[in-house]
């Protein structure tokens, strides 16, 4: 048996590979409990059985699996952990939910160990990240050839608003960083501290509005619930953070191509560090056990206006803010939940302003079933979600009496006065799919336990918003309807533990690029090609994946 499972560990690694579903991250390990909850488990703990799974990160995942308490004397050591995560694109820079890992094709691989330290109320967790990528050279892209205003539109709508890159540079990346490490206070209910770690806010298992784990993690300093606060009308979760989001060092791709054409239309970003202040609430009413509602909200601002002088900004609009609210409800008897989350990409998420003459909502909608087996040792994952970040209305996208020129600053993540957009080193901090997209997924599985095998699809609409801009036609509103660029993703998913505290994953992901950066190639425009594939428009990638993570002193 060991001999087989050692074969199986070193036919993984020889994939040189890592997941966009089976990081073995700690956000994505909070799914076994969120697992439990759904079943119905009556060993949990209450701190399990009374989380929303609406705030995630590292610190969460280690409170569900480590209980202490601040009067324990003496340094005690609570976890030991490595990890190391391998991913591979043959030809797309395929990343999403993944950390630090970029953006990038070939082989990337990013390797960890940690250790959880808690003396009384201190807590520590040491968790530096090593990060080394191949960053191969990408096809280089020309636009669209029969569109002489293309590069400029897309700088209008896309880059001068966002630094959500393709490409981080031309070389090989080598690098430490502070991971998910962390020193703070844990005291009864509360902690306080400065971290380093990834977040996730919302319900949402893809996607979620507000903040996931798709970039790096950044530099903050948080104030939180330990456990769920109980009070009179329910219990309630919350965390606040004050953050430092950093701009990436290197230029946008497309830059050298854009300043042949004319460098007019490129405009200057401020390559200062930005404040961000973000704040969840959770409330579980007293009355509804199993239903949790939420609120999300952000803000960003450069640290300094000092230089907002020489790029012609007003310092009272150097800022950037959106929210949104959510809802998770579980029925643990039927063994299935239903979320969402919805918010607006340019203001605080009040519920007036969803009936507003100019609504700009985004959502994010999901729901599973799990199929217990009769002995209620295993069970069957049926999950679908779907997330919408593009305007309901493209007119939205256009300045009134002037379609033509500039567009309107609208879409989800865009800033015309962060310039970069919300993101940090180049990756976004929100939703993985980005500005102006949806995204539609199913996915199957038989779990138990840790162990996993499944099944999964997407659909992924890129950037609908620029789409309509970039191919305005008579009528305001509409464009082609023949070059969306949609991504079909399919694959499989494999995570198993062959042992106490030892976890392996592997993915093999395809995706079909359909006319990839929403360009597509006919010999002749004026021919309906509405069906047909377009010439050298459309783009394949293999992902493969592979994770293994040690957990010392892990579940008991």
């Amino acid at each position: 048996m060991v001999k087989k499972l050692f074969t199986l560990l070193i036919f993984f690694i020889s994939l040189q590979a890592v997941g966009q579903n089976t990081y073995l991250d700690e956000i994505q390990l909070m799914d076994y409990f969120r697992n439990r909850q759904l079943i119905g488990n009556t060993t949990d703990s209450l701190l399990v059985k009374q989380q929303s799974f609406m705030i995630r990160s590292t610190f969460t995942f280690q409170n569900l699996f480590y209980t202490s308490s601040h009067k324990d004397k003496g340094l005690r050591i609570k976890s030991f952990l490595f990890s190391d995560n391998r991913l591979n694109n043959n030809n797309l820079p395929i990343s999403s939910n993944d950390g630090n890992l970029i953006p990038a094709k070939g082989l990337q691989e990013r390797a960890s160990i940690g250790i959880q330290l808690q003396w009384r109320a201190l807590d520590i967790n040491i968790q530096p990240e090593y990060l080394r990528a191949e960053n191969l050279r990408q096809e280089v892209f020309k636009g669209n050839p029969i569109d002489g205003n293309w590069w400029v539109r897309y700088f209008y709508h896309v880059q001068n608003n966002i630094d959500d890159y393709r490409k981080l540079g031309n070389d090989a990346v080598d690098e430490f960083n502070f991971g998910q490490s962390r020193i703070g206070l844990k005291y009864d209910q509360f902690a306080v501290g400065i971290s380093n770690e990834n977040l996730w806010f919302g319900p949402g298992r893809k996607n979620s509005l507000v903040m996931t784990n798709n970039a790096s993690g950044f530099a903050h300093a948080y104030l939180q619930t330990n456990q769920p606060i109980k009070t009179k009308i329910g219990h309630f979760e919350a965390k606040l953070i004050l953050g430092i989001l950093q701009p990436t060092n290197f230029t946008h791709p497309d830059d050298s191509i854009m300043r042949t054409i004319w460098d007019g239309a490129i405009a200057p970003k401020i390559k200062n560090d930005r404040n961000l202040q973000a704040v969840t609430i959770n409330w579980n009413p007293k009355w509804m056990p199993n239903f949790y509602i939420g609120y999300a909200f952000a803000s960003q601002q450069y640290k300094s206006d000092s230089a907002l002088i020489d790029y012609k900004l007003d310092s009272k609009n150097n800022d950037m803010s959106f929210g949104s609210i959510m809802f998770r409800y579980v029925l643990p008897k039927d063994h299935v939940e239903f979320y969402g989350e919805f918010g607006q990409p340019n203001q605080a998420p009040w519920p007036r302003n969803f009936f507003s003459d100019s609504v700009k909502t985004g959502f994010v909608f999901g729901a599973r079933k799990l199929f217990m087996n009769k002995k209620n040792s295993s069970f069957f994952d049926l999950s679908i979600e779907v997330t919408q970040l593009k305007l309901m209305d493209p007119r939205q996208v256009f300045v009134e009496n002037a379609p033509f020129g500039p567009p309107k600053f609208t879409s989800w993540y865009t800033s015309a006065n962060i310039r970069q957009g919300y993101t940090h080193k180049g990756q976004l901090v929100g939703a993985s799919i980005g500005p102006g997209s949806n995204s539609q997924s199913i996915a199957f599985s038989w779990n138990k336990g840790f162990n996993k095998i499944g099944l999964f699809f997407e659909r992924l609409v890129h950037n609908s918003d620029f789409y309509h801009y970039a191919y305005l036609t008579g009528l305001l509103g509409y464009s082609r309807a023949d070059a969306y660029w949609v991504d079909l993703n399919g694959g499989v998913e494999v995570q198993f533990m062959p042992y106490k505290n030892i976890l392996i994953a592997g993915t093999y992901q395809n995706t079909n690029a359909m006319n990839y950066r929403w360009v597509k190639n006919v010999n002749d425009i004026s021919v309906d090609k509405f069906a047909d594939p377009g010439i050298d428009s459309d783009k394949y990638n293999s992902q493969f994946n592979f994770s293994v993570k040690f957990l010392f002193n892990g579940p008991r």
